[in-house]
């Protein structure tokens, strides 16, 4: 589902969807009938079912009170790690930022990752540097090409950042962290 308010951007995501064809009189070269239709692009079939577009829709009447939590979540770990080894890189609570994701930055990521999943916290890593993926190492990009996401890469773990989380399962988060830490 997208949500815009950009007309020249929302037929373009309209063509795209359907396999680049369109029936958009503005759009096409010539009024053969209302059979006519032309493909202006190589797009897509991103045509959303019904019953998705309809939980979509549901889902964005409650979207403001989930950022609300979000924001709630994202300050409850900036003050638990304040002082701490914990390299918090978010940005301040700004309109329009959804946090979707908290993530810190730590020493050695892969050791709290693993300790966490033994504590059954499933933190995640957002994200591997595309350069690094086999299918463009094949176009010849390599380690070194993009020092820092490369480095940011080695250091940063999304917590856990969910608008359902408890209190108490963030205590516990953040409990484990810490005891990790020392």
């Amino acid at each position: 589902m997208i949500t815009t308010n950009n007309e020249h951007l929302y037929r373009k995501l309209s063509m795209l969807r359907t396999h680049g064809i369109t029936k958009d009189p503005l759009l096409l070269q010539q009024n053969h009938g209302g059979w006519y239709y032309e493909m202006q692009d190589l797009g897509y079939n991103y045509r959303m079912p019904d019953i998705l577009a309809s939980l979509g829709i549901s889902q964005l009447s409650r979207a403001s009170e989930g950022i609300a939590r979000r924001i709630e979540i994202a300050k409850r770990y900036d003050a638990a790690f304040k002082n701490t080894p914990v390299n918090i890189n978010i940005g301040k609570y700004r309109d329009g930022n959804a946090y979707h994701l908290y993530i810190i930055q730590v020493e050695r990521r892969k050791e709290l990752y693993d300790f966490l999943r033994e504590q059954n916290i499933f933190a995640q890593v957002h994200y591997i540097p595309v350069h690094l993926m086999p299918y463009y190492r094949q176009l010849g990009w390599k380690k070194g090409d993009f020092p820092i996401a490369e480095q940011y890469y080695e250091h940063c773990l999304s917590l856990p950042m969910y608008p359902t989380l408890t209190e108490e399962e963030q205590n516990f988060v953040i409990e484990k962290i810490l005891e990790y830490l020392h």
